[in-house]
């Protein structure tokens, strides 16, 4: 017998009636009960039980509850109103209702209260200078005490001599023939003028009377 022979007699075995199951050369030809599943493949395990068929479950509803009424509708009587009842109550019939246009109300106005402006505020300090000249007699040069200044609020002048007037006037041509305002000999008090303008004097006699002038002025700060 050739050893190619031999090869393919070992395909023709079979396992024997009686094998003994825990021979490990039963394991190789399936003969053992580890592999058959008499009783079970597992030794000391038992056959293995099928999982039951699952039963579908429906979800639960419960049941309808009855309708609340008497509180739901305020100052009506129990069991008096359903709920399409106390909509129409609280709303108002369910029909056309026409559309009433909204108005606001007209603008008022507030009556104008009169402002009088009595002083106007301003960042000024009130100040004064004086000083004193001697005039010319009648017929000679006038003498200018002051001139123009926008800031002046008041001029103050006094004849200090006791025997001779002054005239004055707001311009040298305004003394000519004698002509001015009259300063009065022996002065007690000032005599205050609100300009801001020029002052000239000169004397209404042959005398050189002294005058003193003090200017009242609103410097800004």
């Amino acid at each position: 017998m050739t050893r190619g022979a031999g090869r393919n007699n070992i395909s023709d075995r079979q396992p024997p009636s009686v094998v003994d199951d825990e021979d490990p050369e039963a394991r190789d030809v399936g003969a053992s009960s580890r592999t058959q599943g008499v009783p079970s493949a597992i030794p000391g395990g038992r056959p293995h039980l099928s999982n039951p068929q699952t039963v579908r479950q429906s979800v639960p509803i419960p049941d309808a509850q009855p309708e609340i009424r008497g509180v739901n509708a305020h100052g009506v009587l129990p069991d008096s109103h359903t709920t399409r009842e106390r909509a129409e109550f609280m709303r108002g019939p369910n029909d056309l209702k026409p559309i009433v246009p909204q108005y606001d109300p007209p603008f008022v106005h507030e009556p104008a209260i009169p402002v009088r402006i009595v002083e106007t505020a301003s960042s000024t300090r009130r100040a004064a200078t004086g000083r004193h000249f001697s005039v010319n007699a009648t017929g000679g040069e006038p003498t200018r005490l002051c001139s123009i200044d926008r800031e002046r609020v008041a001029v103050l002048l006094l004849n200090e001599d006791a025997s001779s007037n002054v005239r004055i006037a707001d311009s040298q041509g305004a003394l000519a023939g004698g002509a001015g305002a009259l300063l009065m000999k022996s002065m007690t008090s000032y005599l205050r003028i609100d300009t801001q303008g020029e002052v000239w004097a000169v004397s209404a006699d042959s005398g050189t009377p002294a005058v003193s002038i003090i200017q009242v002025f609103d410097r800004k700060i």
